[in-house]
């Protein structure tokens, strides 16, 4: 499982940044309510995903909100 660090913006709200996989932030967009009709594709289909940049909606207008992200590790080793 690859893990990435990761923090949503959007004006007049509280920064929200977690350390997740991709199911997880996909969780995170999907109850945020944020203005727009999907999240970047990236995100929401199973496809290779760039180790680190940034999204930003509707760049400018009241609707603004981004998405940075940065991949903190590989595949994660399972001790048991």
């Amino acid at each position: 499982m690859t893990i990435y660090d990761w923090t949503i913006k959007m004006p007049g709200r509280k920064d929200v940044q977690h350390v997740t996989d991709l199911a997880e932030l996909r969780d995170y967009l999907r109850v945020m309510d944020l203005p727009g009709l999907a999240p970047p594709e990236f995100i929401t289909i199973d496809a290779e995903v760039a180790d680190h940049g940034t999204y930003t909606h509707n760049e400018g207008s009241i609707d603004e909100w981004s998405l940075t992200w940065t991949k903190v590790d590989g595949e994660t080793e399972v001790i048991d």
